[in-house]
């Protein structure tokens, strides 16, 4: 472990109160929430991070028994308990010498006992590791510092790997390929993959989120039959601008159908969903709603939406766009939602508005419409804001 023995118990301490801060968010409503530990909810995972802080509490002061790692019997209070035996272990790790002592760690070993400086190079990997499990499950950020991902990296490193990373109560999964930092990858994710755990838990689904039902309308896949519909207004030139691209003749429309009539795949940056608006009491689309997912890992999908003008100012837009955005948090895993569009579009910024979004940006002349200028708004909502 090449890490500064002397930072240690800095850093250890760092990556203790970054799971603190994190667990401070947890509510009662949160604690059957599924995490990225498997089989676990967020209830089972709090009590097995407070049994560990409480084991290793033990181990730092010459203790150590099997009996001192159990979960205890349901807590009242999960969080509350996390917080007291996250307290402890500080307390304990913070006694003059601790780093030259001995540590049982019967998780590890039941009879062998492990140097102070390894211990607690353990403690720090599995807080920096149970911090990000838990902001995960409650879809929030959590924050580490670069010395302290260093640390945590040279330890995950020397885990072995190998076939006793199946076994059942294996501390961690098998490895899992990491992207490296030429695909954005970052020390985190590393950690993360060396230790068996996807940075992009959970991971995006199988967009099966069709077909949609509002009291008016039904969102499903285009079919051969709708090239005709589709071009009707994908063939117009005032639907045309706001998209940057001249209108569609129909033989694109018809490979555009025919191109997107299956689904598609969602599971890197740039997938894309196109899905067909029906009116329930007429089969022909009248426009279209598009979700692309724009970063497989960060869960940031865009949401795009083309209608037929003549059925404009009937809230179709709103109702549509309401039911794929909810499907796309509900069922795709969507941590943030947003929509670029010109600033001149003005229905589409009242749709924007009515679904709650927020406009985070305005770009101005980022793009060349034919001859002219145009600048984009990008309107915005988290997971958490719309739920």
């Amino acid at each position: 472990m090449h890490t500064n023995i002397g930072r240690l118990l800095t850093l250890d301490a760092e990556a203790v109160r970054a799971s603190q801060n994190v667990v401070a968010r947890v509510t009662a409503a949160d604690l059957d929430r599924p995490t990225p530990c498997a089989a676990w909810t967020l209830r089972d995972l709090l009590a097995h991070m407070t049994a560990q802080h409480r084991g290793f509490a033990a181990a730092a002061k010459g203790g150590g028994s099997l009996e001192a790692w159990r979960p205890q019997a349901e807590e009242p209070d999960p969080a509350g308990a996390y917080m007291a035996a996250a307290d402890d272990v500080l307390t304990a790790f913070a006694e003059p010498g601790v780093l030259e002592r001995s540590f049982l760690l019967p998780e590890l070993h039941p009879e062998r006992t492990f140097p102070g400086a390894l211990a607690v190079g353990f403690h720090l990997l599995d807080y920096v590791v149970h911090a990000w499990d838990v902001a995960q499950s409650l879809d929030i950020p959590v924050e580490f510092g670069p010395q302290l991902l260093d640390a945590a990296l040279a330890v995950a490193r020397a885990v072995p790997d190998g076939p006793a990373r199946n076994a059942p109560g294996s501390a961690f999964a098998p490895r899992i390929p990491y992207p490296g930092t030429d695909s954005h990858g970052t020390p985190l994710d590393a950690i993360l993959c060396l230790l068996g755990r996807s940075p992009t838990w959970p991971e995006p689904t199988s967009p099966t989120i069709w077909p949609l039902h509002t009291d008016r309308l039904r969102i499903d896949l285009f079919t051969a039959d709708d090239v005709d519909a589709m071009h009707a207004y994908q063939g117009l030139p005032e639907v045309a601008r706001y998209l940057y691209r001249p209108p569609r003749t129909r033989e694109r429309t018809a490979e555009v159908v025919d191109a997107i009539s299956q689904g598609s795949p969602w599971a890197n940056a740039g997938d894309s969903l196109v899905l067909a608006v029906r009116r329930i009491e007429s089969p022909e689309p009248i426009g279209e709603i598009v979700l692309k997912l724009a970063d497989a890992r960060a869960r940031q999908v865009e949401i795009g939406w083309v209608f037929h003008p003549q059925h404009g100012g009937k809230g179709y837009a709103t109702e549509a766009a309401g039911a794929v955005a909810a499907a796309a948090f509900g069922t795709l895993g969507a941590h943030r939602l947003f929509a670029r569009l010109d600033t001149r579009n003005a229905a589409s910024i009242r749709v924007c508005e009515r679904l709650g979004m927020r406009r985070e940006a305005h770009l101005v002349e980022n793009d060349l419409d034919g001859t002219d200028w145009s600048s984009e708004y990008v309107y915005a909502a988290l997971a958490r804001e719309l739920a």
